[in-house]
C-alpha cells in the first residue's frame, strides 16, 4: 500500500510501479527540455491563463516516468500493490465556478503556508474537500470522495494532486478525473493539490465518516511515513495548521513500533518549483545517502523485519 498527496502522491505512484528504475527515471529527467516536447500539454491547457513552464514539465514528467510499461506494473492482475492518490476538490460557497481570481487566492494560500498562523492567507469563501483515487478499489467503496484510479485517469489524478494553482497553470476540470461519473458537486468545482485538504490522512481516516471504510480496507500492520519537514512534524495539510505527531493513535503507533516516521536530517535544497537538474540530483543523492544510513540502524532494521521492539519517535 502506497499513498500520498502532491509530490508524495507522485512518489507513491513511482513506488507502486514496483521498480526502482521508475524512481530514478523521474529524478534524472526532471528539468530536461526535451521531455515536454515529447508529451505536450493539450492546447486548451497550454493556451489557458496562466501559462506555466513548470506545468509543462509536470505534465510531461508524469507521462514520461509512468508510461505503458510502468502502468503494467501498477495495474497487474495480481493486485499485490494498491496506490492511493489524494486530490483536493475546490468549490465556491456561492455556487459559482472558480475563476482566475480564485486561482490567485489559492496560490496565496500556498505561498503563505509556512508563515505563522496569523500571517497565513486563509480565505473563507471556499469548500475544499479531499477526494481519494485508489487502484483495485472495490465497488462497495466507490463514493463521491473515494473514486477508482484507472489507466484512463491515472496521469491526470497525479497531476491534479501536485497542482498548485497559478504557479502551475490552471486547475484541472473534474471531467478529466472522473469522466462520465456525474458527481453533482463536481459541476462547479476544480481539482488542485491534494495537500490543500489532506497531506497526512491519519486523523481524517479515523474522524471523518466519509473515509472510515476506506481506512479499514487499506489498514496495514506497520506503516512508514516519509515527511519532508526536517523536524519530523506531520502536518495534516500543506497549510500547516495542525501537526499530528501528538494525535492519540499516531503517538500510540509510534510508541508501539508500528509507525515509523522518516524525515530529512537537513534542509531540502530543491524548492517546489525547482528546474535545475544539478540541484535536483544533489537533493536526490543526499536523501539516498541518508536512507542508506538509516537502513543500517538497528531500529529501522528491526521495524522493517517486523520484529517486536519500540522504534524511537522522530525528533
Amino acid at each position: 500500500m502506497a499513498m500520498g498527496a502532491s509530490a508524495g502522491g507522485y512518489a507513491a505512484a513511482d513506488v507502486a510501479t514496483g521498480t526502482e528504475a521508475t524512481v530514478l527515471k523521474g529524478w534524472a529527467a526532471w528539468g530536461s527540455p526535451d521531455i515536454p516536447e515529447r508529451y505536450p500539454l493539450a492546447g486548451f491547457v497550454a493556451n489557458s491563463w496562466p501559462r506555466s513552464r513548470f506545468r509543462r514539465h509536470l505534465h510531461a514528467s508524469i507521462r514520461y516516468v509512468m508510461d505503458d510499461g510502468e502502468l503494467d506494473g501498477v495495474f497487474d492482475d495480481s493486485a499485490e500493490r494498491t496506490l492511493l492518490v489524494f486530490t483536493s476538490r475546490v468549490r465556491r460557497h456561492d455556487g459559482r465556478t472558480p475563476g482566475h481570481t480564485d486561482l490567485a487566492r489559492l496560490f496565496a494560500m500556498a505561498a503563505t503556508r509556512k508563515l505563522p498562523r496569523p500571517l497565513k492567507y486563509l480565505p473563507s469563501q471556499y469548500r475544499v474537500d479531499p477526494v481519494a483515487f485508489a487502484t483495485n478499489l472495490p465497488a462497495t467503496l466507490h463514493s463521491e470522495f473515494v473514486r477508482p484510479l484507472t489507466r484512463d485517469n491515472y496521469h491526470c489524478a497525479i497531476e491534479a494532486s501536485c497542482l498548485v494553482p497559478l504557479a502551475m497553470g490552471p486547475a484541472l476540470h473534474p471531467e478529466l478525473l472522473s469522466p462520465g461519473r456525474g458527481y453533482l458537486d463536481d459541476a462547479q468545482a476544480v481539482f488542485v493539490d491534494g495537500g490543500f485538504s489532506l497531506k497526512m490522512p491519519m486523523a481524517t481516516f479515523q474522524d471523518d465518516a466519509r473515509f472510515r471504510d476506506l481506512a479499514r480496507w487499506i489498514a496495514t500492520p506497520r506503516t512508514v511515513i516519509f515527511c519532508c519537514d526536517p523536524n519530523g512534524r506531520l502536518w495534516e495539510t500543506s497549510m500547516r495548521l495542525r501537526a499530528l505527531n501528538a494525535y492519540p493513535t499516531v503517538a500510540r503507533d509510534i510508541a508501539d513500533g508500528t509507525l515509523l516516521v522518516i524525515h530529512p536530517d537537513h534542509l531540502v535544497e530543491a524548492g517546489f518549483l525547482c528546474f535545475d537538474p544539478e540541484v535536483i540530483m544533489r537533493t536526490f543523492d543526499r536523501g539516498r545517502e541518508q536512507g542508506r544510513r538509516l537502513l543500517a540502524t538497528q531500529p529501522v532494521r528491526r521495524f522493517l523485519s517486523g520484529a517486536a521492539g519500540t522504534v524511537p519517535p522522530a525528533d
